[in-house]
């Protein structure tokens, strides 16, 4: 052995020099001094220890206390020092003779020497001990446990320094070597198939894998089904049951017994291992689909929120840490020259948001739809406004002006659009889509116009405004004298900061619609109580619209834009019959509903289970796209207690 001024080190070295867990207190600090008298040349930190007893005894003392060692007083005077490490080399030893020969009984307490105190071993249950190092396994020589088991078992010694996954490969053998004797085997497999009538191949199936391969069984215990959880389960209760009839207990019959425990408590680990699994990966699933589901992006807090089929929330079935793998893991990992299952973008310099890479087309397709109108009839009516006072505007002339124009007013009607289109992933995903109906978003690996995206067109929106005017503007020579007199001399104009047309146009709605809301909390004349619960309602609507509605976009054009998801009837009389007629439905199934409802009820979650059971109903089954049928549902839901007189 190396020089080493370890004291317990050196503790353990003796007693194996000794052979002896047990050292005498006196003759352990006389070697020491003379050990470190003779090699102290070698070790300079050994002079601590030269001139006394008194450093070493300290030592002793904090070893003591943190129960590496344990000091018993023999009479008056003599003291005995009993060496944890000892039992702990000699008892890993022996579970390694155990694993090649399982007939070697389990060490128990009475291997211990003679005189050695209880207090050396660290008592625990057995499933407490067990269910702890198969959480969180470290591997050291400080402790040896003690494993004591139910209904008067003998206790297990078990060193710190071997693995459970070995202790229950010892208990799986000792099972395996019981199996193999005499009638064992055809006795319990007959007991197991009587006990599950019909599962006669799957219990002849557990016995012919765990008799062939034992060496095997841990793993398998890990991987088994919930079928095989259960055989493991009655083959621990038809032994436990038999060896209790018995009043004597061979050493053979403990071995059994306390292996039967052992592998019982594993068992019952690697189940709540399974179903936990199990649970996670149909939390993940839930995840998934949700992330198929409308608006179809949604930051990290909107997935935090989550909530499975039953309103229970996911967060909570996997942990913070496993959804922010799994959405590293979905945003990174390709296959080939495919561009991951979930892409990544940033709206301005705000939140980033995820989007399945499916969703991505048939969502630039919808919002394309929905900024068209936006954008159309805002440009409309500022351009208006801008001719009323004879002036003009550089996008009314030019195309490349108008193209900004568009593209400012876009960033504002749909700041998600705005930054799909340009997202760096864009130009891949355009290649690899194959969306039904698909477009080209590219020529000449340049996005198209946004005239072209949003089928919008500088003459007729320019002409659309100019219809408008009174005729004293399109006269050529009554507009060129009257533009001589009321137009404003360009000194004269105040430099403002022009809003883009979309901003003053959603203002104005604004206006108009809190002039709406007044004119009917005016107009409404019914009795107090029946006054208060409607304006709770509308309350509760309200705050339902802002938790479902895009603070960018308005109820109405996303009730247009499902609409067009769901609706796929070819032909105008077609389309308009088929949304009059979901529409009728609601407003019935509404009608009952608000009989009852209150306010503080009509939350985002009561309005999609109200939808949920509409949209399972036989008449609305039949239409295909049920995700954006049931967003509709829920928006028209709200549009209707918002508008309730």
């Amino acid at each position: 052995m190396a020089t080493t001024a370890n004291i317990l080190t050196l503790l353990r070295f003796y007693a194996t020099k000794q052979k002896s867990p047990s050292i005498d207190y006196g003759e352990f600090l006389d070697y020491v001094r003379r050990y470190a008298q003779h090699h102290l040349a070698e070790n300079p930190d050994l002079a601590l220890y030269t001139s006394g007893t008194a450093a070493i005894a300290d030592e002793l003392k904090k070893f003591a206390d943190d129960r590496q060692i344990v000091i018993a007083s023999n009479g008056l005077t003599k003291q005995t020092i009993y060496v944890v490490g000892y039992y702990i080399d000699y008892f890993t030893s022996r579970y390694k003779e155990i694993l090649i020969t399982p007939s070697i009984p389990f060490p128990n307490i009475n291997d211990l020497s003679k005189h050695t105190p209880t207090s050396i071993v660290t008592m625990t249950q057995a499933n407490e001990i067990i269910y702890k190092l198969m959480e969180k396994e470290v591997l050291n020589d400080r402790t040896l446990y003690g494993i004591t088991f139910a209904k008067g078992v003998p206790t297990i010694m078990f060193p710190s320094m071997v693995s459970v996954s070995t202790l229950v490969t010892a208990a799986l053998k000792k099972l395996h070597e019981l199996l193999k004797k005499g009638d064992t085997h055809d006795y319990f497999l007959k007991k197991i198939s009587i006990s599950n009538p019909g599962k006669e191949m799957g219990v002849k199936n557990f016995f012919k894998l765990f008799m062939e391969n034992p060496t095997g069984a841990l793993e398998n215990l890990k991987d088994v089904t919930d079928n095989t959880f259960y055989y493991w389960s009655q083959m621990a209760y038809f032994i436990k049951q038999d060896y209790d009839k018995l009043k004597d207990f061979t050493s053979e019959d403990v071995n059994v017994l306390q292996s039967v425990y052992i592998i019982e408590i594993a068992t019952s680990f690697y189940k709540t291992q399974a179903q936990t699994r199990q649970t996670k990966d149909n939390a993940f699933k839930n995840l998934n689909m949700l992330l198929g589901q409308p608006p179809y992006y949604f930051t990290m807090g909107d997935i935090v929120k989550f909530k499975d089929p039953h309103g229970i929330n996911l967060l909570g079935q996997y942990t913070e840490g496993d959804l922010k793998h799994y959405m590293e893991t979905k945003t990174t990992h390709t296959e080939g020259n495919n561009l991951p299952e979930v892409l990544t973008f940033r709206v301005g310099d705000g939140e980033g948001y995820f989007i399945l890479k499916e969703k991505v087309m048939p969502l630039i397709i919808r919002l394309c739809s929905d900024a068209r109108v936006t954008v159309r009839e805002s440009l409309t009516k500022v351009w208006y406004k801008t001719l009323l006072e004879w002036e003009t505007l550089p996008e009314m002339r030019e195309a490349l002006a108008f193209e900004n124009c568009l593209k400012r007013e876009t960033a504002v009607a749909q700041p998600v659009l705005a930054a799909l289109l340009t997202a760096s992933f864009l130009p891949v995903l355009a290649i690899e889509d194959t969306t039904p109906g698909h477009i080209m978003l590219f020529r000449n690996d340049t996005l198209i116009p946004y005239s072209e995206l949003l089928m919008i067109s500088r003459q007729e929106i320019y002409t659309d405004a100019r219809i408008k005017l009174p005729f004293w503007y399109t006269t050529p020579v009554i507009s060129w004298i009257a533009a001589l007199i009321f137009r404003k001399p360009k000194s004269k104009t105040k430099k403002q900061v022009r809003k883009s047309a979309t901003e003053q146009y959603r203002e104005e709605k604004i206006a108009e619609e809190k002039q709406e809301q007044a004119k009917r909390d005016a107009a409404d004349t019914s009795d107090s109580a029946r006054k208060a619960r409607k304006l709770e309602l509308r309350n509760a609507a309200e705050a339902a619209e802002k938790a479902l509605v895009p603070a960018n976009s308005s109820l109405n054009r996303e009730l247009e834009g499902y609409e067009h998801e769901w609706n796929n009837m070819i032909g105008k009389t077609a389309h308009d019959n088929l949304t009059e007629d979901v529409n009728s439905l609601i407003r019935d199934y509404m009608r009952k509903v608000l009989r009852t409802l209150h306010a503080s009820g009509f939350t985002p979650e009561r309005i999609s289970s109200l939808a949920d059971s509409l949209v399972s109903t036989p008449s609305l089954m039949k239409i295909k796209n049920t995700p954006a049928l049931k967003r509709y549902t829920e928006l028209f839901m709200i549009k209707l207690v918002k508008n309730i007189p």
